[in-house]
């Protein structure tokens, strides 16, 4: 190993003991993240900047920020590569932290294992490209399986689904262990994956599927999507109290999108953003000083502008998975 690589490793460590992703704050109350998932958001400097200073005006100290995954050269690689080393760079000084965000229904299908470890490479790669003085925090990923129809056919069909979906975790788990040991592995799942239908054996164990995700992660977003603090703090109940056993962290998630029809019940949308505040609010004091809570996360960027009050940057419409 060489001086620089050295080097770089202990600014690294530095780097990550320094600026964990939206960590207890002030009162040790959990910061508050953002899932960004347009393109746009940051492939501009007016775009970063518009970006990050709504995340400082709003006190949110980490995003997800989608990547797409292009070929180049028979090789995949980050798309606007420069543009998101950008935004990392000046997220980093901020004092913010950034996680690479991938999404896809079928992305963890064991036919599709070996292109999403591609993938999870050249995030890698990219990392390891970054300033000395900046890298990921950790690789998202939205990965929801249940839309397929193979899940909805239940049975061998819907097991099969699940178990590859946890092996690929154990794969990228491994990868990342030995290639970037610095970088989190980190999933969103739905918040009724802790419901004894879906418990399955893997790795010789018997377990809720949530509390299987829980172990083959360094921690999970929950889209415990409900328009009241209570309500989300229930649909999060179990997996904390499991993170409090494992000495894993769990982020409880909030929708501020307009969904369609009966859907937009699980949304702040259409609720004051008073009511929003005040869940928020509720929501930080309520697990103040709980280690099992990292952050909690707010979808999406786009969607949160607007209801705020404000208009961003063009965003490419839907939430771009």
């Amino acid at each position: 190993m060489t001086l620089r690589e050295i080097m770089r490793k202990c600014t690294i460590l530095l780097l990550v003991l320094s600026a964990m992703p939206c960590d207890a704050g002030e009162n040790d109350k959990p910061g508050l993240g953002m899932w960004v998932w347009p393109q746009n958001a940051f492939n501009t400097g007016a775009a970063r900047r518009e970006l990050l200073d709504f995340c400082a005006k709003e006190g949110i100290s980490h995003v997800d920020q989608h990547v797409r995954i292009e070929i180049r050269s028979a090789a995949l690689s980050i798309a606007n590569a420069d543009a998101l080393t950008a935004l990392v760079v000046a997220a980093q000084k901020q004092g913010m932290t950034v996680n690479a965000l991938r999404g896809g229904r079928d992305l963890f299908l064991e036919g599709n294992h070996d292109e999403t470890l591609r993938g999870l490479r050249a995030i890698v790669a990219f990392d390891k490209r970054l300033p000395s003085t900046a890298h990921l925090a950790g690789v998202k990923y939205d990965v929801e399986p249940y839309g397929l129809d193979a899940w909805k056919a239940g049975g061998q069909q819907r097991t099969k689904v699940i178990l590859d979906y946890l092996s690929f975790l154990q794969k990228a788990k491994a990868l990342l262990a030995k290639e970037a040991p610095h970088i989190m592995l980190c999933v969103d799942v739905p918040f009724w994956w802790d419901k004894k239908e879906f418990a399955v054996t893997f790795g010789g164990k018997e377990k809720l599927l949530v509390h299987h995700v829980q172990d083959l992660t360094d921690y999970i977003g929950i889209m415990s999507y409900r328009p009241s603090s209570k309500q989300v703090l229930e649909c999060v109940r179990q997996e904390l109290k499991y993170a409090a056993t494992t000495g894993k962290t769990v982020c409880p998630g909030l929708e501020t999108g307009v969904l369609e029809g009966k859907e937009n019940r699980i949304s702040f949308s259409g609720h004051p953003t008073s009511v929003f505040r005040e869940a928020v609010d509720e929501l930080q004091q309520a697990v103040s000083g709980s280690k099992a809570v990292r952050c909690i996360m707010l979808h999406h960027y786009g969607s949160l502008f607007t209801y705020l009050g404000e208009t961003p940057n063009k965003p490419d419409a839907g939430d771009g998975k």
